[in-house]
């Protein structure tokens, strides 16, 4: 990246943003505070998420679009008249709420006219409401307070006294507050609301069919006017606020192209390279493969500007421990056959989400052929093909495939922690120089020499050599871990420091390694779930023709709905921490990156 620094003259520096946005190449620098002190950028935000809300609101309507949708409409009333609409139906429904109670109250009592009631009343009557537990109810009520029973649901009993107005009924009953509506007159309003509650769903399908795109065009534009009025406010001002003062970043190699662009403005301007200290913006650059990963990389941060970029390195470990873990050839077809064909049918932004779904299919499949389970079924323990060969091989020798997994998942850890080791000498001498990776280098050069010194010996190469290897490893790494581990301290504290370090490192190193038995867990408990509801469906069918096959692939499908799902939620999660937590630990990963975003124009 190189940073620009710009000075305009106040009465010049909007036109000349529009002539930057429209380049689209500028990481405008933000400052920190004043921008939510303006109204007018508040009233943006807001309507922003006010437009947000009605786009999703009517992406679920799943609606089909008609052709021109979206063309020659006034979004802003569209956006209108659609709250209006959400805020009637908010209405309805609470009436409906209101209605409902009502006619649930009403219901015990059947159809009766209020008018009656009080025509009674006009002649000296008084109607009272009562309801009580049927076993309550006094056989002497009846001929006491003029009681009769209206209707007795369940153990309640529904009864009205008739006395005379002014007259104080001490019943032990409860009393009963009625609305002053029929049921009929609830009935036909509940009915009503109804049809008008289904009249608006209907215009949210119509609407979500013909101004979804007008919406999200509006979005786009009010987007890019508070974009524009951010910058105008972050960028501070001196000289009595006629010099306005603009600072970006611009990746190095369009570097050239602007500034061809600036000076045909006639701005003046500077540029460097940033200072390592600054929030300096970082866009990656991946292949096609690994820009599938970003996502996941995402969830926890983007490398500083100062760093490496992991992606690359951690994305192929990635995507064999996802393998690793869900381990079964069907599962894997399913999510590759899902993940392919998704791809071309999605929005732009979750065809790589869908892709790399695909691509952990692929690796899914590969790692079940080799554990040899295919939706729950072993091929080795059913001698399938030349898996029985290698079963009765592996017999032989006191072992089974799980032995060469739980062997394989920890080689796998060993390789990824070395190899961060490797990425973080690389980390610091990229960053500090190679002074300050001498230390690593050191711990680097003990643990692969101890390993390269115990294979020698084990492929029986000479004492001589093996003893000339081990004293220059043990030299070489001493030195690099204890004595020279940091620059700017005498050897004295970083031998001190080292044998701290040496704590760590054992520790740290071997807990590490032993996460990745999760690997082998995982694939194994994948394997047991699809066998013990293919088990269940074997079990559980009863021995009725077609029946029989009618249960048995509901039992599978749900088992193996479940399995997939809760195995491929593990065999996310998973490889995430161990790429989170232990290879970026080792690799140095110290993140917190900003993401280059270039101030440009939405739409046209």
């Amino acid at each position: 990246m190189k940073k620009y620094t710009f000075l305009v003259y106040h009465r010049e520096y909007e036109t000349f943003l529009e002539a930057v946005r429209e380049r689209g190449l500028l990481h405008v620098k933000e400052r920190k505070g004043g921008e939510m002190d303006d109204a007018t950028l508040r009233e943006k935000m807001q309507l922003l998420k006010r437009i947000s809300d009605a786009i999703k609101f009517l992406h679920l309507r799943e609606a089909e679009p008609v052709e021109n949708a979206g063309t020659n409409v006034d979004s802003l009333k569209v956006l209108h008249d659609f709250e209006a609409m959400r805020h009637e139906r908010e209405v309805a429904e609470q009436e409906v709420q209101s209605l409902q109670k009502d006619l649930h109250l009403l219901e015990p009592w059947g159809d009766f006219s209020w008018e009656s009631v009080e025509r009674l009343a006009e002649d000296g009557w008084e109607i009272n409401f009562f309801s009580t537990s049927s076993r309550r109810w006094e056989k002497d009520w009846p001929e006491k307070y003029n009681a009769f029973i209206i209707s007795e649901l369940g153990t309640t009993t529904w009864f009205v006294t008739v006395t005379p107005k002014g007259g104080k009924v001490d019943i032990d009953a409860d009393p009963v507050r009625l609305p002053g509506h029929s049921i009929n007159f609830v009935r036909s309003e509940l009915k009503k609301l109804e049809d008008k509650i289904a009249e608006i769903d209907a215009a949210y399908n119509q609407y979500a069919a013909s101004y979804l795109p007008a919406l999200e065009q509006l979005s786009l534009k009010v987007q890019q006017e508070f974009d524009f009025d951010k910058v105008v406010l972050s960028s501070p001002r001196s000289a009595d606020d006629k010099v306005v003062i603009l600072e970006g970043f611009i990746p190095d190699n369009a570097s050239e192209e602007f500034d061809h662009f600036l000076e045909s403005q006639g701005v003046y301007f500077e540029s460097a390279y940033p200072d390592l200290k600054e929030k300096v913006p970082v866009l990656l650059k991946n292949n096609w493969f690994t820009r599938l990963f970003e996502t996941i990389g995402d969830l926890y941060a983007l490398p500083n500007y100062k760093e490496l970029d992991l992606t690359p390195y951690y994305a192929p470990f990635y995507w064999v421990f996802f393998g690793f873990c869900l381990g079964d050839a069907g599962y894997g077809l399913v999510l590759a056959l899902i993940g392919f064909i998704m791809s071309g049918r999605v929005k732009p932004s979750m065809k790589g989400p869908m892709k790399l779904l695909g691509s952990l299919g692929l690796a899914t499949i590969i790692f079940g052929l080799i554990s040899g389970t295919v939706f729950g079924m072993n091929l080795y323990e059913m001698h399938f093909s030349f898996y029985g060969t290698l079963a009765d091989r592996m017999a032989a020798q006191g072992k089974t495939i799980n032995d060469h997994l739980f062997t394989l998942a920890l080689l796998l850890g060993a390789i990824q922690i070395i190899f961060g080791m490797f990425i973080k000498v690389a980390n610091e001498k990229h960053q500090f120089g190679w002074k300050y990776a001498v230390g690593t280098a050191g711990w680097l050069v003990l643990i692969v020499g101890g390993l390269l010194v115990y294979l020698m010996k084990t492929l029986g190469v000479g004492p001589l050599i093996v003893n000339i290897v081990m004293y220059v490893v043990i030299g070489v790494g001493f030195a690099g871990a204890f004595l020279f581990n940091n620059p700017e301290r005498n050897v004295f504290t970083n031998f001190g420091v080292g044998l701290w370090d040496a704590y760590n490192m054992v520790t740290g190193v071997l807990g590490d390694l032993l996460s990745y038995i999760r690997l082998f867990a995982l694939g194994v408990s994948s394997a047991i779930l699809g066998y013990v509801f293919n088990s269940l469906a074997m079990q559980l069918s009863p021995d009725i023709p077609v029946l029989k096959i009618v249960v048995m692939i509901i039992i599978l499908l749900i088992g193996h709905g479940i399995t997939i799902f809760m195995s491929t939620l593990g065999a996310f999660v998973h490889p995430m921490r161990l790429t989170f937590v232990e290879f970026y630990k080792n690799s140095g990963f110290a993140g917190g990156g900003l993401r280059y975003t270039p101030f440009k124009k939405k739409i046209s």
